[in-house]
């Protein structure tokens, strides 16, 4: 940490210098604008005109010591880091991990594998998180978890394969966005600015939320699935009403309205303690996962 004397100069103006180093290292001169950020704790943060673009890479040496779900694991973990390039090291021949994370490479947004010899894998991120729009990406699932009520909805015990399909389908792209999500929220931590202002994200503090939010959709979808996996009629009409009021609160925050939900939330609850199937059992842990997004609305609401 360096220490800056600050400096009155004019009638009105106080001033401290900035270390020669980084305004060489980020091309300023005099009479160059940088924008600053003033934070709730009263510190600043100051940016140079053009952020710099940091090209991580991150080498991983897979061996049979590791089971092919664990494999799968530390690339997706490398992806959510938000390295750029991923190189994969097998020093013995693993086909099935090589499938498996060939599959999850593929499967990863803005991914694609530019080498792949036997023994060595490399993938390259060719995303730019500054393009992501976090808003866009809840509206998104959003209508991914109505589809998935809707196909479940659906559902009568035969002639099913393809309803089905639709649905493992939703839950793989509901992933794929719930990983975008995690990879840019910790892109834009680690850089200590908030690359948009939008109806979501309004500060640093909401990117947190965002984390917690779409893990309990994510979350959320893994019960769906298993719903569909043993389907039985359930009220999904009052399930699709809920997961709308409470995830329209992420963008209008009105508390009046997240207290009444929450009130109802907490009875419906508790209405299904004594769930008896598994299907009652998922759909009341959905209920749960709702009142988790609920307080955490409540605590953006306040940031």
């Amino acid at each position: 940490m360096e220490f800056r004397k600050i400096q009155f100069t004019g009638r009105s103006s106080y001033i401290i210098s900035l270390p020669k180093k980084w305004v060489v290292e980020n091309e300023l001169k005099q009479g160059d604008v940088v924008p600053l950020t003033i934070n709730p704790d009263g510190s600043i943060i100051i940016f140079p005109k053009q952020p710099k673009s940091i090209s991580e890479k991150k080498e991983l040496e897979i061996s049979s010591e590791f089971s092919p779900d664990m494999a799968v694991r530390l690339v997706i973990s490398a992806y959510i880091q938000g390295y750029d390039v991923l190189e994969v090291l097998f020093p013995e021949e693993l086909p099935v991990y090589k499938v498996k994370i060939r599959k999850i490479l593929q499967s990863l947004p803005g991914v694609e594998i530019i080498l792949d010899e036997p023994q060595r894998m490399i993938a390259k991120s060719l995303l730019d998180e500054r393009e992501v729009n976090i808003s866009e990406i809840m509206r998104r699932v959003r209508s991914i978890i109505l589809s998935m009520i809707g196909d479940i909805a659906l559902l009568t015990g035969r002639d099913d394969e393809e309803v089905l399909r639709d649905i493992n389908d939703l839950e793989n792209e509901l992933d794929r966005f719930y990983f975008l999500v995690i990879r840019t929220v910790n892109r834009l931590l680690d850089q200590r600015t908030v690359a948009r202002e939008s109806d979501v994200i309004k500060g640093h503090f909401d990117l947190i939320g965002v984390l917690f939010i779409v893990r309990n959709i994510e979350r959320i979808g893994d019960h769906l699935t298993r719903i569909a996996e043993n389907p039985e009629r359930l009220d999904y009409d009052k399930l699709k009403e809920l997961f709308v009021e409470v995830v329209d609160r992420i963008e209008d925050r009105d508390l009046r309205k997240v207290d009444s939900l929450m009130l109802r939330l907490k009875g419906e609850i508790s209405s299904m303690r004594s769930a008896k199937s598994p299907a009652e059992e998922s759909y009341r842990r959905i209920l749960e996962y709702l009142e988790n997004i609920g307080e955490t609305v409540i605590n953006m609401s306040l940031s």
